[in-house]
């Protein structure tokens, strides 16, 4: 069920969040520009959700896994395109405190989730069966 992957998606997307986060205010934290500490923690974050949501989310066992890696990647690439965005017109429109940017940090996240969802549920891990269109 939709419901079900959703939930499921939500956790990780939970987790990469705070994987996500705590990665970034650390970096942050130790002057690393804030830009830079953003991709860090965007890379890391992204390897460790497909991980989780190819096996547990979406149950894909599928063993090639570089070409949909690659996609996935493309595509949360997009979403944290959306993600730098948020996260900069925060701090260019308050201040560059350790505070706003992990704050334009979150904001930016929650923002490019929606997007992140529906590109993984429709094309990286979509599968032509009934049971996924059942809500």
């Amino acid at each position: 069920m939709i419901i079900n992957k959703i939930l499921k998606f939500s956790s990780v997307g939970a987790l990469g969040s705070i994987t996500n986060i705590s990665i970034y205010s650390m970096l942050v934290f130790v002057n690393i520009n804030y830009n830079i500490a953003s991709i860090l923690a965007f890379i890391v974050a992204v390897t460790q959700n497909y991980t989780l949501n190819k096996r547990w989310t979406f149950k894909d066992h599928n063993t090639k896994t570089k070409k949909k890696f690659i996609k996935y990647f493309i595509l949360n690439l997009s979403s944290f395109m959306i993600n730098l965005g948020v996260l900069n017109l925060v701090v260019l429109n308050f201040d560059e405190s350790n505070l706003t940017k992990i704050i334009g940090q979150i904001l930016g996240i929650g923002v490019a989730m929606g997007f992140n969802f529906l590109g993984s549920y429709l094309v990286i891990f979509a599968k032509n069966s009934e049971e996924d269109v059942t809500i």
